[in-house]
């Protein structure tokens, strides 16, 4: 056995203890063992925290273990050079939070080793259904232990598909679809209902809308162990870890129905996240404005943080305790400080920071304002 391959097998013990020990301590949140506080992160979805108490506890584990692995997890603030390495971490701490909220089962923790680009290793446990799914490059896909294959599907008429029921029954498809079986309710968890494909028993499920990489990482090893095939809705395999952790679209399903499905829903516009976001990255990541000429360079750069009242605002909670980092002469640092202070702070979800750009200043003295 190569020395690659043994490792991961030894990953794979570990991903299993773990994510056991980690479905259990978000049971106790979910039965209220302890009390579970709600925020809600900026664009509205929420965050509990048994998700910040799982994110510690595997991300104490996992980085102790392997700490030359990169990390990400949904729970913690991205940083590309934290996951740019051979191999990562890949970590939803409570996928199907809404779920888990509202004491629905159909949840689960998920944890995955992806090595450039792809994804190898995955476990998925949903302690409420007393299921546990696990898979890893070259060694099957298995529920409870025993082995699972995806369904031998080879129609979309008569197909069991779990999707959001609008998408099908939208009558601006060229070519309506065929009559086909929906999950109702179809589980909230992406990673559910990848495994639920993975096992057959349901045949494929499609998603027309951008997913991050840890909704997808375990999902997809185990679908592809199984014998089916992940791509997006064009057909493109999922290329993990890029500069935006982010997968256009998802379609899973078995090897014959797959093609079918990129043949029915391929033509729909769904912009990649790597181009949209890629002047972003360029700004925050490369470009050093202190290197700017004159006419360009930006002198004054503050970096501020605080609880705020609310996630999706910028009201403080308390001013006289906003915490004050610096001031700096170029984005590029500031960016760095700002970066350093909110890992500091990752466990406190109304904890945030950010980069003022003081582009006018008043002097009180003369009334003048001065552009930067």
């Amino acid at each position: 056995m190569r020395a690659a391959e043994r490792t991961l097998l030894e990953d794979m013990d570990t991903l299993r203890a773990l994510a056991r020990e980690a479905g259990q301590l978000a049971v106790t949140y979910q039965r209220g063992g302890q009390e579970n506080r709600v925020w809600h992160k900026t664009g509205g979805s929420p965050v509990t925290e048994a998700d910040i108490e799982v994110n510690r506890l595997c991300a104490a584990r996992l980085q102790t273990v392997r700490p030359e692995y990169g990390w990400l997890s949904e729970e913690t603030i991205d940083s590309l050079d934290a996951r740019r390495k051979q191999r990562c971490w890949v970590v939803d701490p409570i996928d199907g939070t809404r779920a888990f909220m509202r004491d629905d089962p159909n949840w689960c923790v998920a944890l995955a080793v992806i090595e450039e680009g792809r994804a190898v290793a995955g476990v998925l446990y949903a302690p409420r259904q007393d299921r546990f799914y696990e898979a890893w490059t070259g060694g099957g896909a298995f529920l409870n232990g025993q082995a699972v294959r995806v369904s031998t599907c080879a129609a979309e008429t008569g197909c069991r598909l779990i999707t959001n029921e609008e998408m099908v029954t939208s009558p601006r498809w060229p070519e309506p679809w065929p009559t086909v079986t929906l999950a109702r309710p179809k589980p909230n968890s992406t990673l559910l209902r990848m495994a639920l494909v993975a096992t057959g028993e349901w045949d494929a499920t499609v998603t027309l809308t951008h997913k991050s990489d840890w909704d997808l990482a375990a999902g997809t090893v185990l679908v592809e162990q199984a014998g089916g095939v992940v791509t997006t809705h064009t057909g493109e395999p999922f290329v993990f870890n890029q500069t935006v952790p982010v997968q256009r679209s998802v379609i899973a399903a078995g090897a014959e129905l797959h093609p079918l499905l990129v043949r029915r829903t391929g033509f729909v516009g769904i912009p990649d996240p790597q181009e949209r976001a890629a002047p972003a990255a360029a700004i925050t990541e490369q470009k050093k404005m202190g290197d700017a000429p004159n006419s360009q360079r930006q002198l004054l750069h503050i970096v501020i943080g605080g609880e705020l009242k609310d996630v999706t605002d910028v009201e403080f909670e308390d001013l006289s305790r906003v915490d004050f980092v610096g001031a700096f002469p170029n984005y590029k640092e500031a960016y760095d400080a700002w970066k350093s202070a909110a890992h500091r702070t990752v466990d406190n979800a109304e904890m945030r920071y950010f980069i003022l750009h003081a582009h006018k200043l008043l002097d009180p003295l003369t009334g003048n304002h001065h552009h930067v």
